[in-house]
């Protein structure tokens, strides 16, 4: 009687064991491919584009998330056998340098004649996927609008000592946005402008959500930011006293900077034929405008709806924006870290 239900036992067992291996088999053809994706974006920001990608494109997308710099470093490292596959930063700063280190792959496609050439890289190692602009972000109760400043440079006035927020460099944007004033107006100028802003009580803070809700709550009366913080403020709380302002629209003035989000194929991916699907599909609408409606990002590629229009954000082609390509401000961003690192930490 032992000896029997013993051996129905092992019966069982195989045929347990046999269920489990055909499950694993089924769930791996499931798949068409595996792609890897080192990103620098946030997890809950780019999960959505990722979750279509998979849907879409019948991958199976495993994520890595951490600061861009950290993953540049990484695939630096990795360089002999890379890990990763698609690496997705925050302004093109990264990208560009690791391009010029050859640690990235070129990657085609006619969707990327539709972006302007300005955002894309000087040899398509990386693709521009959406766009941040760099704003002034006002609290209403404190600035009235016939009252509030028009330039990046009108901060530096007496009236506005002490109100004046920014996050600090460990934010890529900020480095952007120096990177751009550095290119546009030169290297004294620009170091005169941020010991300027120092000795008017510029407070610099940790990062853009900390500048958004210390202007929110009038804190402080203006913050220097990125577009969509406002949009992220008023959905957080509607009742916000906020204005939006576009720096710099003059005949004879700079404009207002844009940074592009970057995606970049990995140089000796592993799987390099499913990162190529998965860029194409971050360029095509459907893809696209999960990025885009993540963060209120601005679209680069004509035809998606613009986030935030009926509050005052603008798009591409409606404000003064400075004659720079991504690239020009990524190569300032090393020297701006280098001449302001100290100046600008919390």
């Amino acid at each position: 009687m032992i000896r029997v239900q013993s051996l129905r036992y092992q019966s069982a067992l195989r045929v347990l064991v046999a269920a489990v291996i055909s499950l694993v088999a089924f769930a791996e053809a499931a798949f068409a491919g595996e792609l890897v994706v080192y990103s620098g974006r946030k997890e809950e920001l780019i999960r959505p584009a990722i979750q279509a990608a998979e849907k879409a494109l019948n991958l199976k997308v495993t994520l890595f998330t951490a600061g861009a710099g950290e993953l540049a470093r990484r695939i630096e490292l990795e360089k002999a056998s890379p890990r990763g596959d698609v690496f997705i930063g925050t302004t093109a700063g990264f990208a560009e340098l690791m391009r010029e280190k050859g640690l990235l792959d070129t990657f085609t496609s006619p969707l990327l004649k539709e972006i302007p050439a300005e955002f894309r890289s000087p040899d398509n190692s990386w693709v521009p996927i959406t766009a941040r602009v760099r704003v002034l972000m006002t609290n209403s109760n404190l600035v009235k609008a016939p009252e509030a400043p028009r330039s990046y440079f009108d901060l530096t006035d007496p009236r506005w000592k002490g109100k004046i927020a920014i996050a600090s460099m460990g934010e890529r944007t900020t480095v952007g946005w120096l990177a751009a004033i550095l290119a546009v107006k030169g290297e004294e100028f620009t170091k005169k402008y941020v010991a300027d802003l120092r000795a008017n009580g510029l407070k610099v803070l940790k990062n853009n959500t900390e500048v958004r809700k210390a202007v929110a709550s009038g804190e402080y009366a203006v913050g220097i930011t990125n577009h969509y913080y406002y949009l992220l403020q008023l959905q957080a709380d509607p009742k916000s006293p906020l204005a939006i302002l576009y720096p710099d629209q003059g005949p004879a003035d700079m404009g207002t900077p844009v940074f592009s989000i970057t995606a970049a194929l990995i140089k000796g991916a592993k799987n390099a034929e499913a990162g190529r699907s998965f860029l194409e599909f971050l360029l095509k609408p459907e893809g696209n405008r999960h990025l885009v409606e993540g963060e209120f990002e601005i679209p680069l590629l004509p035809g998606l709806p613009l986030p935030g229009a009926d509050k005052g954000i603008k798009g591409l082609g409606q404000f003064k924006r400075p004659s720079l390509t991504q690239a020009q401000i990524a190569d300032l961003e090393p020297k701006v870290e280098r001449l302001f690192g100290s100046a600008l930490t919390p």
